[in-house]
């Protein structure tokens, strides 16, 4: 099933979506993702930012993963590219981390490029 993407900025919004419109409750997300059923509550609330499982979701329901993860709409983003290999596997490898690690990460990041 192709479903229409939609301009959805927060992440919550973009799960509550798919998971409607695939007609799943929110333990069958669940379910197929390994994650549980609270996770997929907590996500759709705003109250988790980064879900390990978001990778996972967007290749079992075919979903763009740069949608689900930011928003950004493949084709309608005329003058951006694309999001090469490499973004892509470094996005999921970051958002595969716990979330103390993300931040040391961030921090990391922050403090190498003010040099």
């Amino acid at each position: 099933m192709s479903m229409p993407l939609r301009n959805l900025p927060e992440l919550g919004d973009r799960l509550l979506y798919i998971r409607r419109m695939h007609d799943l409750s929110q333990a069958e997300m669940a379910a197929m993702v390994g994650a549980t059923q609270q996770a997929i509550q907590q996500a759709e609330t705003g109250k988790s930012q980064s879900p390990r499982y978001l990778s996972k979701l967007a290749l079992l329901l075919d979903i763009p993963h740069e949608w689900l993860t930011m928003n950004i709409i493949p084709g309608r983003n005329a003058g951006k590219r694309g999001m090469s290999e490499r973004g892509k596997d470094v996005l999921d490898s970051f958002y595969a981390m716990p979330k103390k690690d993300q931040q040391l990460m961030l921090e990391l990041m922050r403090s190498r490029k003010q040099k």
